[in-house]
């Protein structure tokens, strides 16, 4: 398997999580007519059952990929996806497709979890921040299209059309992958089942401060994104009355994310991952600040033109933001990547599952929401990854931050 296939695998496996949530979306307004309105239909259940889905077995799928090896956890993530999928798709009730999107999330850690490992496998440091990069940056075109696929697949299928391309998707990679790329965790390197062993090695994760506040920014990092997807359909389908716009919007603040990603494959080599951490966090904050004040003098409905500006702004800054702090939290971990990439996504998950849900309880009305969650994600995130950076570069980055000023 040359470079270029391996990338694009990696990068269509990590794609089936985007995929999942952000296809969806279009798809939500015919889930609505189908069901008793009494469920209490909403966006924001069927994404964070999903989140929940996707923490849990975020937990499984790392210890199990340390164990058999990275191919059969993704194939046994693959296979859950798929029983998730038929459930959503022959769903009578939206209980139903809360629990296919469940089983869903709960499948779809083994490519997440899997693929990071099998990069850990091969790639450390700086250079595994280049491969993340890379990968996110392909990844982007992801929420650049998958609204606009999942729209034309429900306007031809219905909403259970989309569930039947989430299958073909689901198999169609299991088959690349079991094909074509070899097994990354050689015999001789993996960690058998034992759960006294399995529970030394989570506690031996779990105390290290050098990973741990990492995690814990991840969440709030995917927590402040999460509200976004959210309240992404309300945001522009009702507050903007631009419905049939909305895969054009996805993609314009996508492209923030996108250019972040590009600048960041060079960077990343010539400073490290925590500098453009720092300005990933300084980003986000101004984003989220800005917004907050956008919200406050219109009402909660800003011109468009400015939710645009200032969201392109802050995902500019999750472009920094999500492969380097991944990367970071995974440099430690050498031959226990399976499990440390497991503990890091899954309790990132429920991290930005509380996170989102609390901004959900708090907060009534789509820009409100998303201010918030990145004006709190930043000032939090920016304090879990000073506490875990040594202190040389810590005081090496304020320094360098205080001249700026």
């Amino acid at each position: 398997m040359t470079r270029i296939e391996r990338l694009a695998l990696y990068s269509a496996l990590t794609a089936l999580t985007a995929f999942a949530i952000d296809g969806i979306l279009p798809a939500m307004p015919l889930i609505e007519t189908d069901f008793d309105p009494a469920s209490a239909i909403s966006v924001s259940k069927v994404m964070t059952t999903f989140v929940l889905g996707m923490a849990i077995g975020e937990l499984i799928i790392g210890p199990l990929s340390d164990a058999a090896g990275r191919r059969p956890a993704v194939i046994f993530g693959l296979a859950i996806f798929t029983i998730g999928t038929l459930i959503a798709a022959y769903a009578d009730t939206f209980d139903a497709v809360l629990t296919g999107r469940f089983l869903q999330g709960l499948g779809v850690a083994g490519p997440k979890v899997g693929t990071r490992a099998m990069i850990r496998d091969r790639h450390t440091g700086p250079d595994m921040a280049r491969i993340l990069s890379i990968i996110f940056t392909l990844l982007i075109l992801v929420p650049m299209i998958a609204p606009a696929i999942g729209a034309i697949i429900a306007a031809i299928g219905g909403w259970r059309g989309v569930f039947w391309a989430y299958l073909i998707l689901a198999v169609l990679l299991g088959l690349w992958l079991w094909t074509r790329h070899p097994e990354t965790l050689m015999p001789d390197k993996r960690t058998p089942l034992h759960p006294r062993r399995l529970a030394t090695n989570i506690a031996s994760i779990l105390k290290r401060i050098d990973v741990m506040p990492l995690v814990i920014a991840t969440g709030f990092v995917f927590g402040s994104q999460l509200v976004y997807f959210s309240v992404a359909a309300d945001l522009f389908g009702v507050l903007y009355d631009l419905p049939t716009w909305m895969p054009v919007l996805f993609a314009i603040l996508a492209t923030g994310t996108a250019a972040a990603l590009l600048i960041n494959v060079r960077l990343v080599k010539h400073t490290g991952m925590e500098a453009p951490i720092l300005v990933g966090v300084l980003l986000q904050g101004l984003s989220g600040g800005g917004l907050l004040i956008a919200a406050a003098l219109t009402d909660g409905h800003p011109p468009l033109l400015v939710l645009l500006t200032l969201g392109w702004l802050g995902f500019f800054a999750l472009g920094l933001l999500i492969g380097n702090i991944n990367a970071l939290a995974m440099r430690p971990l050498a031959n226990l990547a399976g499990l440390g990439s497991s503990i890091i996504a899954s309790c990132s998950s429920l991290i930005a599952f509380v996170f989102a849900s609390a901004i959900d309880l708090m907060i009534d009305g789509p820009v409100l929401s998303i201010a918030l969650a990145f004006a709190l994600a930043a000032p939090l995130s920016a304090i879990c990854v000073l506490f875990a950076i040594p202190n040389s570069t810590r005081k090496q980055l304020l320094h360098s931050l205080r001249l700026s000023r």
